[in-house]
This record gives structure tokens, sequence and C-alpha cells, in this order.
């Protein structure tokens, strides 16, 4: 089941529910009990280690993160 990221239209909480896809587009229950809430774009960053061990982002083949500055997704 995907998991899908909220924001509370009352309290501006931003919150993960696990839901059916069929369902990404309902409002859901922030944890302080509003129910009123609107799916947002995820974001997250991803990090793997190069062959000398050091740290580095990993982008995408395309959309947020592999655009490097370019795209209008609204990210950047």
């Amino acid at each position: 089941m995907p998991l899908y990221e909220y924001v509370c239209n009352d309290c501006e909480t931003r919150f993960e529910e696990l839901r059916p896809s069929s369902r990404m587009d309902e409002s859901a229950e922030c944890p302080s009990g509003h129910d009123s809430s609107r799916r947002v774009m995820s974001m997250f960053a991803a990090v793997t280690r190069d062959s000398y061990g050091e740290a580095k982002a990993v982008s995408g083949g395309g959309g947020c993160g592999g655009c490097n500055g370019g795209c209008t997704c609204g990210a950047n």
C-alpha cells in the first residue's frame, strides 16, 4: 500500500498516511484530529557512497532531483 503525504488545512501539520491509491486524494485525519487535509508532493533525499566512501546525492532519471535546476516541478 502506498504512503502519501498530507498537510492539515486547519493546523498545517504535515503527516503521512498509508492508504490505497484509489483513496489518495481523499482528505485524511491529521494527528490532532482535524478532518480536513490535502495531499502534497512528497520530497525526500537519497544518499549513496562513491568508490572513496564519500556520501553523494542520488539523482533520478528525470523529474525532481534529476533536472539540475532546469525543471518546472517547483522543487528548485
